[in-house]
């Protein structure tokens, strides 16, 4: 497992938040009254109910956890950030909004360390750890995490987290499995709150262009054969339609490995699982040696031979395959919930006529079975052995406030006076310590539908299950004269089409008809030193074998390399950490 870091996981959510208007621990997008945003832009205005000495009146319904310390309890941190453009202007971490909220309601306060960009933390962090002088509270990947849990310098958030955290938090957390919080403890204790992402969001399946496959005369694939064939066809009949352009049945980036536009999803048709971390008679394999692998390198071979694979599709970017999708020259891609968000809402843009369906792996028999991740955890809140008297309190505190200023979280935030506010300078992303907002769907997607049927938005109670009943609303009632065209139908099509998008990543947790990528722990020895090398090797030998230059002859003098050169070693270190954590 790659390391990941700080920045990577704020980079995704802010893109995502960008692209896609998906609101994942974002500050509200709402406007605030002209009256509160003037009250609100003094970070000394806060409600009259509260102040640092005394607790909070008649809290709204929710906010029951916002009760100040008696004593300050101050906390050396250290944030790693970057300018956001929907935040106020000037923002910086110590200016945040819900810095002052934390201090004038929860009697937190902050004490910055340092602060950094983004792509400076990691390095400026194991800096700060090898002097020995630590944070109070920090945001850990997972290497470091088990290194302080193994090295004792972690604090017990076990009652901290059972007694303070809010009802909120305890409900992500808990929509997310077991697994996350087994990750984040040890002999029964609790050592850090997991920031996670859900799982169900990475399953893939094949947009495919469904008005191709109508003007064909075929029926949706329900086999791999079939849709092999399929792809055929589609790199045959998109020159009619397109201009004459080349046109590729599949489509793929070069990180051929990749589930979003690349081939990762088109193993698992075939029961195969590169790069994952699968059980096979109580151990954890790599499915990149595994020997399903070989049917399906087979089938990519004859989709190349045949015409459906770009002859340069080993050199497209994420630009060119953009580029070649919005021009009609793409028939079907391999991807998550979210590309009909983008970039396949460009070429509904570009083309109203243009339309995508989605095949879910499972409706083409045989082996299919998609992959789904036990935990997509981006890091662990920490508190530090040194950290002052209730830090466990107020760390589990700081997370639910940043928890209860989301815009997805129905409580009532006119508390804040509109420091919650992103125009008003709040951001939880500039925050020391948070977790995600994964959004619940499953609870979401039925409101939005009844709210609909019934004409009734007003029934529903978070703002974002607003704006995607609008874009439903404007696709559904106006299609392709709709005032945003393509985000509209990218919006309808990725998160409420029935049996598309993020239902079916749904379905998949629901029936439980998945294949598992089981390994979440620190980058060990080995990885850190060869995984690059071993992914390398791995791409390579996949596009050679599938341009010709490598045939079932080779697979085992390739596996024997991919052991060779440290895959061995990794997979030892793999069962053994798993076994540690999971017991």
């Amino acid at each position: 497992m790659k390391k990941s870091t700080k920045r990577s996981a704020a980079a995704m959510a802010a893109a995502m938040s960008l692209s896609l208007a998906l609101s994942a621990c974002g500050g509200s997008s709402s406007a605030v009254a002209s009256s509160t945003a003037t009250a609100a832009s003094d970070s000394t205005a806060v409600s009259s109910a509260t102040t640092a000495a005394g607790p909070v009146a008649d809290l709204p319904e929710g906010l029951e956890w916002m009760t100040p310390f008696d004593e300050t309890v101050t906390l050396n941190v250290c944030v790693g950030w970057d300018a956001d453009s929907s935040v106020k202007d000037g923002t910086t971490p110590e200016t945040n909004a819900l810095v002052q909220l934390a201090k004038d309601y929860l009697n937190i306060e902050l004490n910055f360390l340092w602060m950094v960009p983004n792509d400076q933390l990691s390095e400026r962090l194991a800096l700060q750890f090898s002097s020995g002088e630590l944070p109070d509270i920090v945001m850990l990947d997972s290497e470091n995490f088990y290194e302080f849990l193994d090295s004792d310098y972690l604090r017990d958030l076990t009652d901290a987290y059972n007694n303070d955290a809010s009802d909120d938090v305890k409900n992500i957390l808990n929509m997310l499995g077991e697994a996350p919080m087994q990750y984040a403890s040890r002999d029964g204790k609790l050592y850090g709150i997991p920031a996670a992402l859900d799982p169900t969001e990475g399953v893939a399946g094949l947009y495919y262009r469904s008005d191709w496959l109508d003007a064909l005369g075929l029926s949706e694939p329900t086999n791999v054969q079939e849709m092999n064939d399929m792809l055929v066809k589609f790199a045959e009949y998109g020159p009619t339609v397109n201009g004459g352009k080349d046109t590729a049945g599949l489509g793929s980036t070069s990180g051929v490995l990749n589930t979003n536009f690349a081939l990762a999803a088109y193993f698992q048709a075939y029961g195969a699982y590169p790069n994952k971390w699968i059980m096979r008679d109580g151990e954890l394999v790599n499915g990149i040696v595994q020997d399903e692998m070989v049917d399906a390198l087979n089938g990519l071979k004859d989709l190349y031979d045949r015409g459906a694979l770009a002859p340069d599709f080993a050199t497209w970017n994420s630009d060119q395959f953009t580029e070649r999708v919005t021009s009609d020259q793409v028939g079907a891609t391999f991807g998550t919930y979210y590309i009909p968000a983008w970039p396949l809402n460009q070429n509904k843009d570009a083309n109203p006529d243009a339309d995508w369906k989605e095949i879910n792996l499972p409706n083409l028999g045989g082996n299919a079975k998609p992959a789904m991740n036990q935990a997509s955890i981006q890091f662990f809140n920490v508190v530090t052995k040194n950290a002052p008297e209730h830090a466990e309190e107020a760390l589990v505190k700081l997370i639910n406030l940043g928890m209860a200023v989301n815009e997805n979280c129905a409580t009532d935030k006119t508390i804040f006076n509109g420091l919650d506010k992103a125009e008003n300078g709040a951001s939880v992303f500039y925050l020391p310590v948070y977790i995600y907002f994964p959004v619940p769907w499953a609870t979401y997607r039925p409101e939005i539908w009844a709210a609909y049927e019934a004409k009734d938005r007003d029934s529903l109670k978070v703002e974002y299950e607003k704006v995607m009943y609008d874009y439903m609303d404007d696709w559904l009632t106006n299609g392709n004269n709709s005032e945003n065209r393509g985000t509209s139908w990218g919006q309808y099509k990725s998160r409420l089409e029935k049996g598309m998008g993020i239902d079916i990543g749904l379905t998949a947790r629901e029936t439980g008809f998945y294949e598992t990528n089981y390994f979440y722990g620190g980058a060990t020895a080995t990885e850190q030193r060869a995984s690059s090398t071993l992914s390398d090797t791995a791409t390579s030998f996949i596009i050679e074998y599938i341009m010709g230059q490598k045939t079932e002859a080779d697979w085992e003098s390739f596996k024997q390399s991919w052991n060779d050169m440290g895959g061995a070693d990794w997979t030892k270190e793999v069962n053994e950490q798993y076994k540690s954590i999971a017991g």
